[in-house]
């Protein structure tokens, strides 16, 4: 099946965006048409980080159990490094050296990372044309020298050997044994290669008969360049392989898969009819992402990769496949079983990831020699394109113009897409939400708690710090007072209600106006302002005195009361600060205007209502999220 071409419209998406955030009156975050970055990982969804040198290029993401994010990549001079960050995009610097370990993989090899169950890293890759399968501890300081000679192990352990071996993936078994793939080239001849070491980094005898099985042209007839890119593993404990190959006979591309028995003998009797436990499919210029293969629940295995523009003139698509568990195509997958999708422009798959729904995901980069671009395309089941994801299936990213491509993908617990790019030469992760409609929005009222609020005077014009305070009186004040002394406000919230893995997607203060003293300060002082503050502002729920300039949260950044319906003022809180909101406690904001006093030796103050004042004009915080 051909995809259609896919027109990105972009003032569209942008029309669509606006819609929805009129239709919830003060959505704060840009939504596409059905995801959204998560405002609580990095910065609004984003986290660019530089660990090596001028370039790093990201190369697969993967999740601990306990949420953290580890990233596998290289650097401009071809130097790897694995960084490991926080569930919130932060980096953990307690892992290896300020966040990042640099692994004994040599320049241009493949490198994959996995996690056994203890925490410690299995980190795989090629050295001077052989294996390397290295243990690392769980924090990444150093190599765990239990495993193989401290810490490392080759194949071929002694290097004379005349073939070259290139690894391509890795895999842990549930017993922890360590399954890696890749390609043994000797001369003209490209051949699978696996092998199976035991958790203490030796070879598995009890695989095969020494631990490593070749597949070679009598395993896959008329092929000498047959490559192998992926493994996995089924629930029943056989080892699915996966690649490409130049077939002899025609010189075309083909999809090429093996299955073993968990004892490292191939599966002849239950997958595919040549009885070599081998199958492969035409489809020509195909190349095979590394490690882009996925096992369904069911058993079915899915194949990702691109059609080489050599094959298809000024142009490279992408390519899925559906095989059935007996190695034959499924031909519910796009009505053939192979589905390729042409967005009018070069496209390339990086790596997929299978949805608990059945749907695929897929990421890679859309390029032309005038720019290049992030790509996730999410499909249906059925191989068609998820019309609910983007733009008809498509959600193609471009940051600022910088030359970006999407590199690794992982799926979150919660079904939130952990994405590794590279921009610029800088590794980018970004973490989104997919099918916000699908989500209903709740929304709750808070209303300003008496005792923690009220006003705080400055103790004399220039000093900046809190004087005397009032926090029984029925109004704040926001201004200055007779000797320009200046009068800040807070409130508190006590917001701990929110659901702890609640998104919020709009928050508004709300606070009544009482009175003026004086001069209408809004004419002499400037605007009225907010900051939040996760907690109290001093870290007393209590008021104090250095509640008058305690830092707030967000900084410098602060949101502007206005006046919508008198005698009400409303800040409507912008993604910076929304992320402030606290989940797990008190939420306190201070008022005051942007200039302290007027001069003028004269009281000039806005009154406002408290917590302590009736029911009906206490200030309120009003709040929108949903729970993904």
């Amino acid at each position: 099946m051909k995809g259609n071409f896919v027109n990105f419209r972009r003032n569209r998406r942008a029309a669509m965006a606006l819609a929805l955030l009129a239709a919830l009156s003060a959505f704060t975050i840009a939504l596409a048409a059905g995801e959204m970055l998560d405002p609580y990982f990095g910065t609004n969804g984003i986290v660019t980080t530089n660990f090596n040198g001028i370039y790093d290029f990201s190369n697969r993401v993967i999740l601990q159990p306990d949420g953290r994010i580890i990233v596998s990549g290289f650097d401009q001079d071809s130097t790897p490094f694995v960084a490991r960050y926080n569930e919130n995009g932060s980096v953990d610097t307690a892992f290896g050296v300020n966040g990042v370990l640099t692994p004994q993989i040599s320049p241009f090899g493949n490198m994959r990372v996995a996690v056994q169950s203890d925490g410690k890293l299995i980190v795989a890759g090629t050295s001077n044309g052989r294996f390397v399968v290295s243990r690392y501890t769980a924090n990444g300081a150093s190599l765990d020298t239990s495993f193989g000679a401290n810490g490392v192990m080759y194949y071929p352990d002694d290097g004379s050997d005349f073939a070259v071996f290139h690894f391509s993936d890795v895999v842990i078994q549930p017993d922890q044994k360590i399954i890696a793939v890749g390609t043994e080239i000797i001369g003209n001849y490209y051949n699978y290669v696996i092998l199976r070491l035991t958790a203490s980094g030796d070879l598995d005898e009890t695989f095969v008969t020494n631990g490593v099985r070749i597949l070679d042209d009598d395993d896959f007839p008329n092929a000498r360049y047959n490559s192998a890119r992926a493994v996995a593993l089924q629930g029943n404990g056989k080892i699915v392989m996966s690649g490409d190959m130049m077939n002899d006979s025609d010189g075309d591309q083909e999809i090429t898969l093996a299955r073993l028995n968990p004892d490292g003998s191939m599966d002849t009797a239950n997958f595919g009819s040549n009885g070599k436990g081998t199958v492969s499919f035409l489809l020509d210029g195909f190349v095979h992402s590394s490690g882009a293969l996925l096992i369904q629940p069911d058993e079915r295995i899915v194949v990702g990769g691109y059609i080489d523009y050599y094959a298809t003139p000024n142009s490279e698509d992408l390519a899925l496949a559906r095989i059935n568990a007996n190695g034959t195509l499924d031909t519910a997958f796009g009505g053939d079983g192979i589905v390729t999708t042409d967005l009018g422009f070069r496209e390339r798959t990086s790596d997929i990831v299978l949805q608990p729904d059945g749907k695929i995901v897929l990421v890679g980069k859309m390029y032309s020699p005038d720019f290049a671009d992030i790509l996730l395309v999410r499909y249906n089941s059925n191989g068609s394109l998820d019309d609910t994801f983007g733009e008809n299936g498509v959600l193609r990213v471009d940051f600022n113009n910088a030359s970006d491509s999407g590199n690794g993908i992982a799926l979150q617990p919660n079904g939130m897409i952990v994405l590794a790019a590279t921009r610029d030469g800088n590794v980018l992760l970004a973490r989104y939400i997919t099918d916000v409609s699908d989500h209903p929005l709740v929304s709750a009222t808070f209303t300003s708690k008496s005792g923690p609020d009220g006003w705080i005077l400055e103790s004399t014009e220039t000093s900046s710090r809190g004087g005397s305070l009032n926090k029984t009186e029925t109004t704040l004040l926001v201004g200055d007072d007779a000797k320009d002394r200046e009068y800040r406000g807070i409130l508190s919230f006590n917001t701990i209600g929110i659901p702890d893995d609640a998104i919020l997607t709009s928050a508004e203060v709300r606070i009544k106006r009482q009175g003026i003293v004086g001069t209408d300060p809004f004419a002499t002082h400037g605007d009225l302002l907010l900051e939040i503050r996760t907690g109290a502002f001093s870290g007393s729920l209590a008021l104090q005195l250095s509640d008058f300039r305690a830092a707030g949260s967000a900084g410098a950044v602060q949101e502007r009361l206005t006046a919508q319906t008198y005698p009400w003022y409303t800040a409507v809180l912008g993604s910076t600060n929304l992320k402030y909101v606290n989940k797990y406690g008190v939420t306190q904001f201070r008022l005051r205007f942007t200039l302290g006093d007027n001069d003028d030796m004269s009281a000039d103050h806005l009154k406002l209502f408290t917590g302590e004042a009736a029911a009906s004009n206490r200030p309120v915080l009003l709040v929108t999220y949903f729970v993904p």
